[in-house]
């Protein structure tokens, strides 16, 4: 995908959290519709800054179910601050899963999610710009 279609896909997953899940829904009655965009979100995040800094080729995708371990990074190429945002991920991804699937969690697990969203879009807005 091209760095425009990441940053499309991103915003339609970031208003589908916080719009309508967030506002519309509550964030306790939302916990699946959070853990199925939100690691996903942040995966075209990162694909954005990949492509700016010329990391990957255009035709390379990132998928979000290679966050789930440390071999991850074996995927990645080297880029600023890699060890902390695969990190970041890899526990967001995980939360995520586990908001999926199942019974519903706790509110304290979708907040963990929310909060690992926005500093991760914090740290890659910052790096994009």
């Amino acid at each position: 995908m091209k760095e425009e279609q990441h940053l499309q896909a991103f915003e339609e997953r970031k208003e589908t959290i916080f719009k309508w899940a967030v506002e519309v829904r509550g964030i306790e009655n939302s916990s699946r519709i959070i853990g199925d965009n939100a690691s996903r979100a942040v995966v075209e995040l990162l694909s954005v800054y990949l492509h700016r800094q010329k990391k990957v080729e255009e035709g390379f995708q990132l998928n979000h179910a290679w966050f789930k371990s440390e071999k991850v990074k074996e995927r990645l190429p080297e880029f600023e601050h890699k060890a902390k945002i695969v990190s970041l991920m890899i526990e967001l991804e995980l939360l995520s899963e586990k908001l999926s699937y199942g019974t519903p969690k706790p509110i304290d697990s979708t907040k963990k999610v929310l909060d690992l969203f926005n500093e991760l879009e914090n740290l890659l807005k910052k790096m994009i710009s």
